[in-house]
């Protein structure tokens, strides 16, 4: 992928390969490893919970055990029978990139994640204060994060690309502000710690993101009816759903007294942004694409590539037994 600056706009220039991404057929996990392992990306499949999960670490990795890993991901699966640009092929391009290239990181690996959208007729919607209507832990994402002490990814802090393919703002959830999670799951991974400290922990890291960005594009905190940052929460770990969209609609988004706008009562889906309402459909096709969308988020993995969080004195008390 390369950015192709016109007179007029910034148009995005696709990878070759990418149409057959999109194909209906395409084994997209497969393919994604077979990409990264052709440009020198260690890069191997994780079979977990009935997904594939490709884990990758980027070419130029430094890796140190006195700072926190930070974990990136990208959903590839979609719904059946759409072609899924948004959601989410553009944030798995962009990570494919973003892994083989020459950019020097820290303490960074990447997930490619399965079963985002395995209940993505139910997981859409969510209550008022942002609770999904069907339970989290159906994610690929809450036995991923299960799975990252048995890793050997200690300490970690999860960031989920979603939606990131149109728009020049980036929007950054505010599900862990009014954290519910399911009966049950507390003791998956949140024993111990809190779910008030995880909601603390992650609102510190949205912080973070939000100070990472200042003079290179504008961040907003929103509700975000999608993404797997509730999966890993569940888990017991810090996570943020990162997503883009064009200002004026995350203006409006985040206008008013908090409630998402589709989620009221007397006027339901009346300010839900423009982009979402493209998703799941027919309509998510690759013309949605900007190429200032690409160009934030290679931004933001820029400078989340460079930030060094001190792992907490102590032991992790997600490695408890």
């Amino acid at each position: 992928m390369r950015i192709k600056k016109e007179p007029t706009h910034v148009s995005v220039d696709l990878a070759p390969w990418f149409d057959q991404f999109l194909l209906p057929a395409a084994d997209r996990g497969a393919m994604i490893v077979r990409i990264l392992r052709a440009r020198d990306v260690d890069a191997r499949v994780l079979d977990l919970a009935g997904g594939r999960f490709v884990v990758a670490w980027p070419r130029h990795s430094v890796r140190d055990p006195r700072y926190r890993i930070k974990i990136v991901t990208a959903h590839h699966d979609r719904v059946p029978g759409t072609p899924g640009a948004l959601d989410n092929s553009a944030a798995c391009l962009q990570l494919v990139d973003f892994l083989s290239s020459e950019q020097d990181t820290f303490n960074l690996c990447a997930v490619f994640t399965d079963h985002e959208e395995l209940h993505s007729s139910t997981t859409t919607s969510r209550t008022m204060s942002g609770a999904p209507l069907t339970g989290p832990s159906n994610q690929g994402s809450y036995a991923l994060g299960q799975a990252f002490a048995g890793m050997g990814l200690r300490a970690p802090m999860v960031f989920t690309l979603d939606v990131t393919g149109r728009g020049d703002a980036l929007v950054v959830s505010s599900a862990a502000d009014g954290l519910m999670l399911e009966p049950g799951s507390r003791s998956a991974g949140t024993s111990g710690r809190g779910v008030s400290a995880l909601a603390a922990e992650t609102a510190l890291m949205a912080g973070t993101v939000t100070r990472m960005m200042v003079g290179r594009a504008p961040v907003y905190r929103a509700m975000i009816p999608f993404g797997e940052d509730l999966g890993f929460l569940c888990a017991g770990i810090p996570a943020l759903a990162i997503t883009v969209l064009p200002r004026d609609e995350a203006e409006s988004l985040v206008a008013g007294d908090g409630i998402p706008a589709w989620a009221s009562p007397t006027a339901p889906g009346a300010r839900m942004p423009d982009t979402w309402r493209r998703l799941h459909g027919p309509d998510d096709t690759p013309g949605l694409f900007t190429g200032e969308a690409f160009e934030l988020v290679g931004k933001f993995l820029s400078r989340l590539a460079a930030l060094r969080v001190p792992v907490a004195v102590g032991p992790d008390p997600r490695e408890r037994s």
